[in-house]
This record gives structure tokens, C-alpha cells and sequence, in this order.
């Protein structure tokens, strides 16, 4: 049960229509009970446990009129309290306070009964409760246990198809193979005497080929033989004119001695032609150590440019260093003439002199500045 109920003898509570859960007691004076729903204690009406409490308020708040007729509007929730102090109630007489506080004490009484009760219903209720769930989970058990017999039947059925219909498929192919081996030994027969022909045919064919063999190597060995005298008359007339040949260059040998003249002309030419290889020696040698000295000039020369640029450096540096106390100007500003710019252009082209002015300052007492101007360019400018 959701909505609440406390019983404190100034309030009472209809009999509730549905039971949730169950009884809570603390300490004997104050009992709660759980209900699904219940009934207003003002209109009598029927809320469930959502809406009962916030109903319980608002309609406490409703004003009425007093039934004594006294025209005083009270809260429901008050109304009890202002009966027992209404000025026409006050008329009454002792007597009828007296019946009044029995009827409290019975109506006490009662309503302890109605809580005994009510705590006695609540307990058969939760035990109700605990059978039904316990009802509950044994036909979930039984709809699982039944749902798992009706798929085990169902896939042992599916199986039992299945072996039949592979113990039919397996018949089937069985017969086919019993088919297949059938038509495979009649092939292999039929290719048995079908080789056996062409064995035969062979071996016939093969026979023919060795007399035909045999007369070819007849044959042959005749050829052969009137090869080889052919070869020997060759060698005999190649014998022959090899002699003539030499014979030949002999006569052509000195020949060539009778007009060259007598050894020691020859002895004067190798030697002149040892002399002239020896010169072209040394002239390569001389054109190597020019190229070497041509190169090494002309980083002595550019090293020297460099060297005398330092010296220039060194003395405007020293006449700088004189006139430190007396700059140019101190305003930043300076006029700079240069002489032979020509002359300083072409040197900058060739070995990348730089020029440097005269020390100047920005203000007085401030930086010792100097310009550095590379009249060739410098790096991605430079050209």
C-alpha cells in the first residue's frame, strides 16, 4: 500500500479498499498501514497513495459552517476543535459532557479494535502475498520448464528429419556411387585393351624402326669413312699453302729490312720516341701545379682583399675609439659619403667586402651605433 494512515484520536480513516505490503508498529502507541487506496476523512472520497496526501491537505482547508448554527466558518480539519468550544455547544449540560468523553473512549476503544484488526489483516495478507508469489514463481518455473519441453521436442523432431532425410541422401549417393564404380571399371576395361593395342602396335613399330635404324647406321659409318679421307686430302693441300705463306712473308721480310736501313736508325727513332712520351709527361704535370697555383692565388688574393679590409676596419675603429666622446651627431642622423664607389662596388663583387660607417648615437648618452652595407647584397638579395 502506498497511501498513509495515523491514527492519533483526533482523526479517523475509512476501511481501505486494496492491501500492498505490510504493517509497521513502533512502540505501541502508533500503528501505520499501507493501503492501495484510501478514503478522505472529510468528503469520503477515494484517492490512491499518489494523490491522497496532497488531497488530505487542501480539502483539511475547505471551510464550513458550524452545525451549531452559531455562523462561524472553520477548517474541516478544525471543526471538532471548535464543537468542543462553540458558545452554543458550552449551553449544554454536564451530563451530556459526560456521555460525550464515553463516547471518546468508546469510540478509542473501538478504534484500537479496528487497528488490532486491521494489524491481523495485514499479516494474512502479507502471507497471501508470499503464497501468490510463490504461486507466481512456480508457473513461471512450470511456463519455462514447458516452453523448454515444447523446443527440445521441436528440435528433436527437426533432428529426426534431419537424419532422415540425410540417411535418404546418403542412399541416394551411396546407389550413385555404387553407379559411378560400375561405369568407372567398364572405362578402365575398355582403356586396359585399348592399351594393350597400342602396346602391340608399338612394340611392331618399334621392331620396324630397328631395321631401319641398323641400315641408317650403315650407311653412316660409309659416309663417315669417305669423310674422313676427304678431310686428309684437306689437311694436305692447307699443309701446302701454309708453306707457300711463310715462304711468302720471308721474302717480304727482307724486303722490308733492304729499305729501312741499318739497325741503328731504328735505335734513333724509339729513342726520340721515348723522349717525346717523357716531355708530354712533363708538360702534363706543368699544366696540373698551374691550375693548383692558379687556385691558390686567387684565394691568397681574396684572403689578402679581406685582410687589407681589416686593417681599414681597424683604423676607422681606432679613429672611432678617439673621437668617442665627440660623436657625429646624437640625434640619430648621419650622412655618409663614399668614395670611389665604383672601385668599392667592384671589389664587393668580387670578394664580398663589406663598408662600415662612422660610430653615431641615437640621443646623447644613449647607444654607440654603426652601419654595415653589403654593396653586392647579401644572401636571397645578393646580385
Amino acid at each position: 500500500m502506498n497511501g498513509d494512515s495515523i491514527n492519533n484520536g483526533d482523526s479517523k480513516c475509512s476501511p481501505p479498499s486494496g492491501i500492498n505490503s505490510n504493517t509497521a508498529a513502533a512502540g505501541g502507541s502508533t500503528t501505520i498501514v499501507k493501503y492501495e487506496k484510501s478514503s478522505c476523512l472529510f468528503c469520503n472520497e477515494w484517492f490512491d497513495s499518489q494523490t491522497f496526501t496532497e488531497h488530505l491537505i487542501h480539502c483539511g482547508q475547505v471551510l464550513e459552517q458550524c452545525p451549531n448554527t452559531c455562523n462561524v466558518f472553520v477548517p474541516r480539519i478544525r471543526m471538532r476543535a471548535h464543537l468542543k468550544e462553540c458558545p452554543r455547544n458550552k449551553r449544554r449540560s454536564a451530563s451530556a459532557d459526560r456521555v460525550d468523553q464515553q463516547v471518546d473512549y468508546r469510540v478509542q476503544v473501538v478504534e484500537n479494535e479496528i487497528n488490532t484488526l486491521r494489524s491481523v489483516l495485514n499479516e494474512e495478507i502479507r502471507q497471501r502475498l508470499h503464497l501468490i508469489t510463490d504461486v507466481g514463481n512456480l508457473r513461471k518455473q512450470n511456463q519455462v520448464i514447458d516452453d523448454w519441453q515444447q523446443s527440445t521436442n521441436q528440435s528433436l523432431k527437426s533432428l529426426q528429419n534431419r537424419l532422415d532425410e540425410e540417411n535418404t541422401q546418403r542412399t541416394f549417393e551411396v546407389e550413385q556411387c555404387q553407379q559411378d564404380f560400375r561405369c568407372c571399371f567398364d572405362t578402365v576395361q575398355s582403356l586396359k585393351r585399348e592399351i594393350q593395342n597400342e602396346i602391340d602396335d608399338l612394340e611392331k613399330h618399334i621392331n620396324q624402326m630397328s631395321l631401319e635404324l641398323t641400315q641408317h647406321q650403315n650407311h653412316l659409318n660409309d659416309n663417315i669413312m669417305k669423310l674422313e679421307e676427304t678431310v686428309l686430302l684437306h689437311e694436305k693441300i692447307n699443309r701446302d699453302k701454309f708453306i707457300e705463306i711463310e715462304n711468302y712473308l720471308q721474302s717480304i721480310n727482307l724486303d722490308l729490312n733492304a729499305k729501312l736501313g741499318p739497325e741503328h736508325d731504328v735505335a734513333k727513332y724509339a729513342a726520340l720516341d721515348l723522349e717525346v712520351k717523357g716531355m708530354k709527361h712533363i708538360v702534363c704535370d706543368t699544366e696540373e701545379r698551374c691550375d693548383k697555383l692558379e687556385t691558390l692565388v686567387s684565394q691568397i688574393d681574396r684572403n689578402l682583399h679581406h685582410t687589407m679590409q681589416l686593417v681599414n676596419d681597424l683604423e676607422n675603429h681606432i679613429a672611432t675609439q678617439q673621437r668617442l666622446t665627440s660623436y657625429i651627431n646624437s640625434r640619430g642622423h648621419l650622412l655618409w659619403r663614399i668614395k670611389d664607389f665604383s672601385k668599392k662596388f667592384e671589389e664587393a663583387r668580387q670578394y664580398d667586402t663589406i663598408l662600415h660607417s662612422a660610430m653615431f648615437s641615437n640621443k646623447p648618452f644613449g647607444y654607440a651605433l654603426r652601419l654595415d652595407i653589403y654593396l653586392n647584397g647579401k644572401g636571397t638579395w645578393k646580385g
